[in-house]
């Protein structure tokens, strides 16, 4: 492989999280792997959105890719079908059992940060958001298992 990804590897393989107590109820999968000799690792994700009494149903789709910058700085893009085009810092905690992605602050938009951390063959993952101007408003929007299905 052309890049270091080997705090990277846990997220490998396919995974599945979600259930109906969730904030949001709700299931969802997605997997990761390398694509381009190894040079990028990218993310499929579907989200199943159950309806409720207050809301229709929905599918989210999204498609993220991390990669290297020149500066050797771990970067990401994501894409969903939304309409949502989104630029991530990328970060690995010392111990390199833990991942994070912050978006790059837009004035008037929210910061997203989501957290994997590896525990095995069920990794925890973490959407925080914080309102526009507020990087350290940073508030729980839903978390819980993945496991692991491949």
């Amino acid at each position: 492989m052309a890049t270091d990804w080997q705090a990277f590897l846990f997220l490998l393989g396919e995974w599945e999280g979600g259930n109906e107590s969730d904030p949001v109820p709700g299931k969802g999968a997605f997997s990761f792997s390398f694509a381009l000799d190894g040079n990028i690792l990218v993310r499929k994700n579907r989200t199943v959105i159950h309806p409720t009494s207050d809301r229709d149903g929905y599918t989210h789709d999204d498609l993220l890719t991390i990669y290297n910058e020149i500066t050797g700085l771990k970067r990401a893009i994501y894409f969903d079908n939304e309409d949502h085009v989104i630029h991530y810092e990328v970060s690995v905690a010392p111990d390199q059992k833990t991942i994070a992605r912050v978006n790059d602050p837009v004035p008037t938009a929210p910061l997203f940060r989501f957290t994997y951390v590896s525990t095995g063959e069920v990794m925890d993952a973490r959407l925080e958001i914080a309102p526009p101007g507020e990087p350290d408003g940073f508030i729980i929007y839903i978390e819980g298992p993945a496991r692991r299905i491949s």
